[in-house]
């Protein structure tokens, strides 16, 4: 699968963000995301955002799809070697990612009676953040997309959960970037909070406004920084490189408030519809009896 076939074309992109009710879901999911970020200044050390949120589908990636011989696919070595084909992260800081979700409880260690394999289970604890945070993005979709309620529904049934892990991930392993769409976003996905910094700006508007507020709305770095356990340097430099690609512009008598610009709101926009429809997508190969969106039109 290449990176093309596996994101959603732009044309279904454009058809989605003009859905009367786009900026409603959109608000929704970026509340519900920024909610669940887990700031956490080690983890911020280790891994970028990016790839803390792809490094568990990873994971489950290699758990579902098992060796040859019936053993289970997740090892530590097996987990190294992805990590580094895929460009997420080096051998080391995936060894050490590992070590801390086995603390946290999130794998165990699998019986295995060959002690040159350290195989790993997840456990329902991470299944149950999985399904926390799919419903962050599941349950907004229903606005522009009902047949999301019946998908929500099926995130308890095991044989869904499963393919639509495999589906997720096989587009991610394959090089589907998110932001296919939205390259002025390309900068930020990789540093610590940069996208959610921005996505937090976008939603702080009124609610009966667009999405990415365009009118001034107030800014705070210490707040920012506090939020997200980042430097103040960190936010500033976050928001001068996005004045500077000219997502959004800062102003105010204390230079407190900031603003979009047509640019940023199409990047984001254009982001979170493409995070829908794959969702959507992956969830259709999931469960195909509850099709809503062709696979055709998807891939444009």
């Amino acid at each position: 699968m290449s990176d093309q076939a596996s994101i959603p074309s732009l044309a279904a992109v454009a058809a989605l963000r003009g859905h009367p009710q786009f900026d409603i879901a959109a608000r929704e999911s970026v509340r519900n995301v920024v909610g669940l970020y887990r700031a956490d200044r080690l983890l911020n050390a280790l891994m970028s955002d990016r790839a803390r949120a792809l490094f568990t589908h990873a994971a489950l990636y290699l758990h579902y799809g098992r060796t040859r011989d019936g053993e289970p696919g997740l090892t530590v070595g097996a987990m190294k070697d992805l990590c580094v084909e895929i460009e997420l992260c080096s051998r080391g800081r995936c060894e050490a990612m590992l070590a801390l979700m086995r603390a946290a409880g999130l794998f165990a260690a699998a019986p295995n009676l060959d002690r040159r394999r350290r195989p790993l289970v997840p456990t329902e604890k991470l299944f149950a953040l999985h399904r926390e945070r799919w419903t962050a993005h599941l349950r907004p979709m229903r606005h522009v997309i009902p047949e999301a309620v019946s998908w929500l529904a099926s995130l308890d049934d095991p044989d869904f959960v499963r393919a639509f892990v495999m589906a997720l991930s096989e587009r991610f392993v394959a090089g589907m970037r998110m932001v296919a769409h939205a390259p002025l976003l390309e900068s930020f996905i990789d540093r610590n909070a940069g996208l959610i910094i921005l996505l937090s700006l976008a939603q702080s508007g009124p609610a009966d406004g667009p999405f990415a507020a365009t009118a001034p709305t107030e800014l705070s770095i210490n707040a920012l920084a506090s939020k997200f356990s980042v430097s103040r340097k960190h936010v500033l430099t976050l928001l001068r490189d996005a004045e500077e690609l000219g997502l959004l512009v800062r102003g105010g008598p204390a230079n407190n408030e900031v603003a979009f610009l047509p640019p940023g709101r199409d990047a984001l926009e254009n982001f979170l519809a493409t995070m829908f429809l794959y969702f959507a997508e992956c969830a259709e190969q999931a469960a195909p009896a509850k099709a809503v969106v062709p696979a055709a039109a998807l891939a444009g």
